[in-house]
């Protein structure tokens, strides 16, 4: 008779080899590192990724060899960013027992410096004090705990808040108090956290096609691939000192191939009534000499129309702008586009790694990443880009393991050996007791 720990061996190696389903991707571009060496790199994603990626991008992944790696995507934006300025340390040595050392603060105000070490596996005790000259007492803030076990490849940087302060100098003094102690070598530097407005970056989505003239409306089309989402109208005027006010709707539709592919058979030839999925009011002003504008949707330029309601879709669509002239004559444009803010995606890498990014598995869900390295390294960033897309062929079923193809048939023998064991252990507690009476 098996025994009860030989059933439970063998219930173990069977769980251990149930199916793990692998992503099926259904695409892949590699990534061409920036040659500059900072530990964060950024790659802008390209508006056909987006179409063949799943809905806000969940199935996106950065692979290394056969490793997944962390990556942040990050959506270029009107809000403010921060900026981190290096500035100069003075007098850096070991003294009493601690490190010490000055920094010369050049901006007026501050509240948020970096503090930078060149090395992992530390945990230290960091006094700073504001002072106006070197040498002097100053004004002590409250003093910090800072230990690092992260990767050593990894930046080890520690985000220090302090009152908004406009001391000349900030002195530090940094105790060890467990592991290898530190040393002035370890001090990779201090940054300054200075907040700029960098105007956001947009790319083209779609171009309209040539207007179509009704009674009272002109009317404009736009393919927008799926995913997509629409964040800006553009436009230029013929005319550049034309003065003109004019109400417009802005309306996604499903396109004509997403309609066919939901239809069902006994759906083919019933007409459907065309019905805008989302649709928004805009106005459309121009004045040269205006400086500000009143309407509800507020420009941001002339020529530029913020659209707050209109999103993206999961199927292609077609968006239609239609302008309402009225008796007047209809608007002589060019150039309307439809945009969206820059997508990119930034993850920390390594020199002699080659990384791939991969998509098209919509049945993925957004991972789950400890995104702190990647936030730490953030104010030192290179520009790397993506190469052209491959299509990956999706596995043949037949090159799969056993245990993929026929999951059910693995389950049905787990409930098996799970039943018999409950069988056998019931028998041995009869046994036991038969045996003491």
């Amino acid at each position: 008779m098996i025994s009860g720990i030989r059933l439970a061996a063998l219930t173990l190696a069977l769980a251990a080899a149930a199916p793990t389903m692998h992503p099926a991707f259904h695409y892949e571009r590699p990534v061409q590192l920036a040659s500059a060496p900072a530990p964060e790199t950024c790659v802008v994603l390209p508006v056909d990724l987006l179409a063949h990626a799943a809905p806000r991008l969940d199935d996106l992944r950065v692979i290394a060899g056969d490793r997944e790696i962390a990556y942040q995507v990050r959506t270029s934006s009107d809000a403010a960013a921060d900026v981190g300025r290096p500035e100069q340390i003075l007098n850096l040595g070991e003294r009493n027992g601690a490190i010490s050392f000055d920094v010369e603060m050049t901006e007026p105000l501050y509240s948020r410096v970096l503090l930078k070490m060149a090395r992992s596996h530390f945990s230290v005790l960091v006094h700073v004090s504001g002072i106006d000259r070197p040498g002097e007492a100053g004004v002590a803030f409250p003093e910090i705990a800072y230990s690092s076990d992260t990767p050593e490849d990894e930046p080890q940087v520690k985000l220090i808040m302090l009152p908004v302060s406009n001391f000349r100098y900030l002195h530090f003094e940094i105790q060890t108090l467990a592991l290898e102690p530190v040393t002035p070598q370890d001090i990779a530097g201090v940054d300054v956290l200075t907040v700029s407005t960098e105007p956001p970056r947009y790319m083209q989505v779609a171009l309209a096609n040539a207007p179509q003239q009704r009674p009272h409306e002109t009317v404009y089309e736009f393919a927008v691939p799926a995913n997509i989402p629409v964040e800006r109208l553009t436009f230029a005027s013929d005319d550049p000192n034309a003065v003109y006010s004019r109400t417009a709707d802005l309306e996604q539709y499903p396109s004509r191939s997403s309609e066919a592919m939901e239809k069902t058979s006994g759906e083919a030839d019933a007409p459907r009534p065309e019905m805008p999925v989302q649709s928004e009011g805009i106005a459309l002003t121009h004045s040269p000499d205006a400086k500000h504008s009143a309407a509800p949707a507020a420009l941001n330029g002339n020529n530029t129309i913020d659209l707050a309601g209109l999103g993206a879709l999961p199927y292609a669509s077609i968006v239609r702008l239609t302008i309402h002239n009225g008796d007047d004559v209809p608007l002589a444009l060019h150039a309307v586009t439809l945009q969206m803010r820059e997508r990119q995606i930034c993850f920390l890498r390594k020199a002699t790694t080659s990384y791939v990014l991969r998509y098209g598995d919509p049945s993925l869900g957004a991972p789950q990443y400890d995104l702190t390295p990647i936030q730490a390294a953030a104010m030192t960033v290179s520009e790397s880009e993506l190469g052209a897309e491959r299509e990956l062929t999706p596995e043949a079923a037949s090159q799969r393991p056993f245990t993929e193809r026929h999951p059910v048939l693995l389950w049905v023998a787990l409930i098996l050996v799970v039943g018999t064991l409950g069988v056998v252990a019931l028998r041995s507690a009869r046994s036991g007791r038969g045996n003491r009476d």
